[in-house]
């Protein structure tokens, strides 16, 4: 890693804890410069958000990785109020599901994600989330 960049500010919204260590992992694989902070249900995301919208000092994240089955709030929604942020809207997502139904990722479309990762079952193919998130938010960290 290199220690003269900034680490990426990254924003996971997840409640599966195992899948919260994998996606560290991921990161680590691929050398990716992050401070990642941890939400671990739809209402924690939706108030982050209006932190970010209410406090002009609080960096918007360079990017966004929400869960699509999150508790108390859905993570369709928590997308549509993130999108319509005036500050951070503008911020890279990397939608993370475990399920692919057609709904959910017309969905993300709809609400312009930027990318679209289905959680797999094996630990290799988990790793290219690594690969997913260095394509989005730039190589030059």
């Amino acid at each position: 890693m290199d220690s003269t960049h900034a680490p990426s500010q990254i924003v996971l919204a997840e409640d599966n804890l195992a899948d919260v260590g994998l996606v560290r992992k991921a990161l680590r694989e691929h050398n990716i410069l992050h401070d990642l902070r941890v939400i671990t249900d739809g209402e924690a995301a939706l108030k982050f958000i209006d932190l970010l919208n209410q406090d002009a000092e609080m960096p918007c994240p360079d990017l966004f990785l929400p869960d699509l089955h999150l508790p108390k709030r859905d993570g369709a929604q928590i997308l549509r109020v993130f999108r319509a942020s005036e500050r951070c809207g503008h911020t890279p997502v990397v939608i993370l599901t475990s399920s692919d139904p057609r709904w959910s990722r017309q969905n993300a479309e709809t609400n312009a994600a930027t990318r679209y990762f289905q959680k797999p079952l094996l630990l290799d193919q988990f790793m290219q989330l690594g690969r997913i998130v260095k394509e989005v938010i730039g190589d030059g960290q």
